[in-house]
């Protein structure tokens, strides 16, 4: 299992899973009650209540899931100890990265990096406009 991808998709799962939950329990607590209990009350079935409560969610879910995303794509040394950045096997940007910069490849080092920087920004950029808060005016 080592050295393979698999190993590095449960090391990264490892790393994710504990800041996906904290970050979605605290978004969980943060929604007011009543709103599971006024959709109830309005008629609504078990599946079209949790569907609103879970409506309710949906930023603090898409931060979570957002944050989580950060931590993965940023992850070398778990990548590293269970992939062992392996060309065209199990090498991803950051133990590219990691590779680069150890071999005195700075410009490539740089724009893996800048690679990485372009995917976090956008996606920030799609959850700021989706939340509503890109419009101008």
């Amino acid at each position: 299992l080592l050295f393979t991808q698999t190993a590095m998709v449960l090391g990264q799962i490892a790393l994710a899973v504990p800041i996906l939950v904290v970050m979605m329990h605290a978004s969980l607590q943060g929604v007011d009650r009543r709103v599971w209990e006024t959709a109830r009350m309005l008629g609504a079935g078990h599946l079209r209540a949790f569907l609103t409560v879970l409506l309710e969610l949906r930023f603090g879910l898409m931060a979570a899931l957002l944050a989580t995303f950060g931590r993965i794509i940023a992850e070398v040394g778990a990548s590293m100890m269970l992939g062992g950045n392996i060309l065209h096997y199990t090498r991803n940007i950051p133990t590219a990265i990691a590779l680069e910069t150890s071999k005195g490849e700075f410009a490539q080092g740089i724009a893996l990096g800048i690679v990485l920087l372009t995917l976090s920004f956008t996606l920030n950029l799609l959850l700021h406009y989706v939340q509503g808060k890109g419009q101008v005016g």
